[in-house]
């Protein structure tokens, strides 16, 4: 085999492929942006009506909550989590749907995190 010549070949292949992500990238780009736009002109009418999806003929626009948490203090959460043994609390960080089931069953949130919740926009095909 000659290595040199594979070598060569792996590189400029590399870089070709890097060249065309970043081309379809810029592609993108404004796609995005107006999808972005219509997710949230999609999500703030369905706030405003109240309703949680919308059925049209081209498909059902519907709310989708996600979650997310970060540990703003390491130890105080890990004594927490550790002197109530709930383990369903953590993965390799808090586990955000197990911190959410914990402050809704006792109406507080464990010390040491921050806790957000928010409303996504789905759209799926009919």
């Amino acid at each position: 085999m000659n290595v040199e010549k594979r070598v060569k070949e792996y590189v400029e292949l590399r870089d070709e492929m890097k060249r065309l992500e970043t081309e379809h990238e810029l592609k993108m780009a404004p796609y995005k942006k107006v999808q972005q736009q219509l997710r949230s002109l999609l999500l703030d009418h369905l706030n405003n009506s109240n309703v949680e999806s919308m059925k049209t003929v081209y498909g059902t626009a519907y709310k989708i909550e996600k979650k997310s948490v970060s540990i703003q203090d390491k130890e105080a959460f890990w004594d927490f989590v550790v002197a109530g043994e709930l383990w369903e609390l953590i993965d390799k960080r808090a586990n955000a749907n197990a911190v959410a089931d914990h402050a809704s069953e006792t109406g507080n949130f464990p010390p040491g995190l921050n806790f957000t919740s928010f409303y996504d926009i789905g759209v799926r095909k009919s």
